[in-house]
C-alpha cells in the first residue's frame, strides 16, 4: 500500500474514533433543572358577564277577525289592559243581517220539528187504540187498518227524526254567525300594556287591514341570554342570576332560569337560555340590553393546570408531563374552561402529576430534568 494512502485512512480512522468519544452536549450539560407545578382536581365553576336583551313575555298583533267599520276604540298607546277587556267595537251590518237570518231559520225547524212530533204522537195514539179494539174484540178491525196505522207512525219518525237533524243544522248556522258577530268586540287575550295603535274610528278593518293594537305582556318579562357553547353546562333551571342595566347601573336586577333551548346554534355556536324577570313596577322594557352575571359549573371534578404550562403549536396542544426517572413526556390536552390563570385540560393526566410550567417547546421528549416545585 502507498504511504499516502495509509495515512489517509489513519486520519480518518482518528476522525471517527474522536467523534465516537465526544460527549454529545446532552449528556455534557446533564438534567436541565425545570420548575413544575402540580396537577389538580376541581369542580370547575366560572362566573362571567355575558350580553343578553329584554323580550316581551307575550307579544301580539291585535286584528279585526271579521270586515267591518271601527265604531269605538276603548284603549290607546300606553293603556294597561286585564285579560278580557274590551279594546275596540266593530260595525258590521250584513253580519248582524245574516245572524238574524239565521235565528228565523232555527225558528222555522223547530216550529216543524214540533209539527212533526205532533202527527206522531196523534198517529201513535190511533194505532194503540186500533190495536186495543182488535184484541177486546176478534175481527172487530180490519187487518189492514192496523198495517196503516203502524205505516203512518213509521212515517212520522222518520219525519221527526229529519226535522230533528235540520233543527240541529239551523242551531250550528246560528252558533256560528253568533261566533262571528262575537268578533265584532276585539278584547284583550291576555293581561298587558298597550304599545301601538294603528287605527282610528270610522276606519275600516279586518283580516286584510292593519292591525288595530299590539299588546305585550310586560310582567313577568323574558331575558334571553346566548351562552357560549363550551360553557353551555351545569345550568340549572329556577336558579337566580343577576344583570344590570345600561340605563340604571347602580341597581341590580335577577332573573330565573326558565328554559333552555338544548340546541346549539350553528352560526354562533351558543345556546339560547331564557330566564323569567318579574317586572310589577315596569322599571324595565323590551328590547334593553343587559349584561347578566351567568354563573356555571362542571356536573363533575375535572383536571386543570396553571395557564403557562400549555404549550400550543400549529399541530398540537400539549404539556410537558415529568415522569418516572425524571424523564420529560409531551402529553397531548384538549382546554376547557379558563379560571383565572389555571385552564381545564383533559388528556392521560392524573391528580398530583407534575408538569412543566412554564411550558418550554424547546425540551424534548426523553429529556432528562431535574425540577423545583
Amino acid at each position: 500500500m502507498r504511504p499516502a494512502s495509509v495515512l489517509m485512512a489513519a486520519l480518518a480512522l482518528a476522525a471517527t474514533a474522536c467523534r465516537s468519544a465526544a460527549p454529545s452536549p446532552a449528556a455534557s450539560a446533564g438534567p436541565r433543572p425545570v420548575q413544575t407545578a402540580v396537577v389538580i382536581e376541581a369542580r370547575a365553576r366560572l362566573t362571567e358577564e355575558l350580553p343578553a336583551e329584554l323580550s316581551a313575555y307575550q307579544d301580539v298583533q291585535l286584528q279585526a277577525r271579521v270586515p267591518g267599520f271601527i265604531k269605538r276604540l276603548h284603549a290607546d298607546r300606553g293603556s294597561r289592559v286585564q285579560a278580557g277587556e274590551l279594546l275596540a267595537e266593530l260595525d258590521a251590518p250584513d253580519l248582524l243581517a245574516a245572524r238574524a237570518e239565521a235565528e228565523h231559520r232555527l225558528s222555522s225547524a223547530r216550529a216543524l220539528r214540533l209539527e212533526a212530533s205532533a202527527a206522531l204522537e196523534r198517529d201513535r195514539v190511533t194505532l194503540d187504540r186500533l190495536r186495543g179494539a182488535a184484541a177486546a174484540v176478534a175481527g172487530a178491525v180490519a187487518g189492514n187498518d192496523i198495517h196503516v196505522a203502524e205505516q203512518a207512525v213509521a212515517a212520522d219518525q222518520a219525519e221527526v227524526a229529519s226535522r230533528l237533524a235540520a233543527e240541529a243544522a239551523a242551531q250550528e248556522a246560528l252558533n256560528q254567525q253568533a261566533a262571528m258577530a262575537a268578533y265584532l268586540r276585539v278584547v284583550a287575550p291576555f293581561r298587558g300594556m298597550i304599545i301601538r295603535r294603528s287605527a282610528s274610528e270610522g276606519a275600516l278593518a279586518g283580516p286584510s287591514a292593519a292591525p288595530l293594537f299590539e299588546l305585550q305582556q310586560l310582567d313577568p318579562l323574558r331575558l334571553v341570554v346566548d351562552v357560549p357553547e363550551a360553557e353551555a353546562v351545569g345550568m340549572d333551571l329556577g336558579a337566580q342570576l343577576a344583570f344590570t342595566v345600561s340605563s340604571q347601573p347602580q341597581r341590580q336586577f335577577a332573573g330565573t332560569v326558565a328554559r333552555v333551548a338544548h340546541s346549539v346554534r350553528r352560526e354562533t355556536r351558543t345556546m339560547p337560555v331564557e330566564l323569567d324577570v318579574a317586572n310589577p313596577d315596569l322599571t324595565l322594557a323590551p328590547g334593553m340590553f343587559v349584561k347578566v352575571r351567568w354563573s356555571f359549573h362542571r356536573d363533575r371534578a375535572t383536571l386543570f393546570v396553571p395557564d403557562a404550562a400549555v404549550a400550543r403549536t400549529s399541530e398540537r396542544t400539549f404539556v410537558e408531563f415529568v415522569g418516572p426517572g425524571q424523564k420529560l413526556r409531551w402529553v397531548d390536552v384538549t382546554t376547557g374552561f379558563a379560571n383565572g390563570d389555571a385552564i381545564e385540560v383533559f388528556g392521560a393526566l392524573h391528580p398530583g402529576d407534575r408538569v412543566v410550567v412554564p411550558a418550554d417547546d424547546e425540551l424534548r421528549p426523553g429529556s432528562p430534568v431535574t425540577w423545583r416545585p
